[in-house]
């Protein structure tokens, strides 16, 4: 995959992540009528990692008006990271950062 290719939903699910529909449709009408997000998403994986995190990556509003906000929590749910991402790389090297094996 080339390092500057945009994240999809497509390359989400493929790489294991999971469509939350609960968390999705708890959200949608607020990121609809506060931000005008039509196609809101949630996505989750749990990393197969001797420390295993949580990624929660979703296409809500956020800080840097990226297309993902990333989520990273500990194995017991203590947020230790997040990040506005577009991008494979950008997310490949968080997990770098993170110490974790698992890539786009």
């Amino acid at each position: 995959m080339e390092k500057n290719t945009i994240i999809t939903e497509d390359i989400l699910v493929n790489s294991g992540f999971e469509y939350l529909e609960h968390e999705t449709d708890l959200l949608t009408g607020y990121q609809k009528e506060t931000f005008g997000i039509d196609n809101y998403k949630v996505f989750r994986i749990w990393t197969n990692d001797d420390n295993p995190i949580k990624l929660d990556i979703d296409n809500g509003c956020n800080n840097r008006g990226t297309s993902w906000h990333l989520h990273i929590d500990n194995d017991i749910c203590e947020t230790i990271g997040t990040a506005d991402i577009d991008t494979v790389e950008q997310f490949n090297k968080l997990m770098e950062v993170f110490d974790s094996k698992f890539r786009l």
